[in-house]
């Protein structure tokens, strides 16, 4: 049998074009990630000199998060699904912040987690908006040591 030339080449063509496995999304992970706030409510962050930056780390097991307000350690627990990404109640140290500042700085940063709602992640920043979808905190990611 003899196959007509334009006929054998689509069908060459087609076997070659077989689809290709996708490389997977460009982007950081949300869990198991060092998260430090860069702006919050809209206001970047100013790092005063002596005090240790704030942060959270989304743990997998147990759908715990851990991290540093600015003045105290924080741990609770968080419900993830989809885009919806809420923090339950988080226990805290008792410290004492060191000036007006770190007290407005943790109180912004906590505030902003109990207002989380939903998130973004874009590159290495995510954003955490609230039921609104107001961008509440934005925070960069930095590789666990």
């Amino acid at each position: 049998m003899k196959v007509a030339a334009p006929f054998a080449a689509l069908v060459l063509a087609g076997c070659s074009a077989a689809p290709q496995p996708t490389a997977p999304a460009t982007g950081t992970e949300l869990l198991e990630t060092y998260w430090r706030p860069v702006e919050i409510g809209g206001t970047p962050l100013t790092m005063h000199p002596g005090t240790r930056e704030p942060h959270i780390i989304l743990r997998r097991e147990g759908a715990r998060v851990t991290g540093f307000a600015g003045c105290n350690t924080l741990a609770g627990g968080f419900q993830q699904d989809g885009a919806t990404l809420r923090f339950g109640n988080l226990a805290m140290t008792r410290m004492a912040c060191v000036g007006d500042a770190a007290n407005k700085l943790e109180a912004a940063f906590t505030k902003a987690l109990g207002d989380t709602n939903s998130y973004r992640i874009s590159g290495d920043t995510l954003e955490l908006r609230d039921a609104a979808g107001v961008v509440r905190m934005r925070l960069t990611a930095r590789p666990l040591q």
